[in-house]
């Protein structure tokens, strides 16, 4: 077992792994995922066209856009608590219980990840699934942006291709 892989074996549900940086929410991050996705909207990418029919008054981040931003946020929390995919553990999405957006994200807010760890079960070859309580904080709000419960499973480097099969 790896050393990430016994970290999350040993932890008791409920452990905060941390909180990431604030990230600004720019035109530029909205519109350039409005291209990717195929999906542009005035809500999202029509500054003025908002100003003047939006009930916020400017345009404002995707839901799925904020969603994104959970493995930039995650990166940092899990990889400053050395539990990050590296040269022994491989991390896989493994996909969402349960995701809310209680919260609209106007655009030039900031906005930050925090992790809390939720249980883990064990796999296969060596393997763990594990939970966790992600949320997105927008500065100076009270609801958050985005609640998610989070799956990944972390892995020995090498096994991945034998736990992808069990699914």
């Amino acid at each position: 077992m790896t050393d990430s892989i016994s970290r999350f074996t040993n932890m008791q549900a409920g452990t905060e792994l941390g909180v990431s940086a604030w990230h600004r929410v720019t035109q530029q991050d909205v519109d350039t995922f409005a291209q990717l996705t195929h999906d542009e909207d005035p809500y999202h990418n029509d500054p003025e066209w908002a100003r003047q029919s939006s009930p916020l008054g400017t345009t404002i981040s995707f839901g799925f856009f904020t969603l994104a931003m959970l493995s930039y946020f995650a990166h940092q929390v899990l990889d400053e608590q050395g539990m990050g995919s590296g040269s022994d553990t491989q991390m896989l999405n493994f996909g969402f219980n349960r995701v809310r957006m209680p919260e609209p994200v106007p655009v030039g807010s900031e906005i930050r990840g925090s992790f809390v760890f939720a249980g883990a079960r064990e796999r296969s070859a060596g393997a763990l699934e594990f939970t966790l309580t992600a949320s997105v904080e927008i500065r100076g709000k009270e609801r958050p942006a985005l609640v998610a419960e989070w799956l990944f499973v972390a892995m020995p480097t090498g096994e991945a291709a034998n736990v992808a099969r069990e699914n």
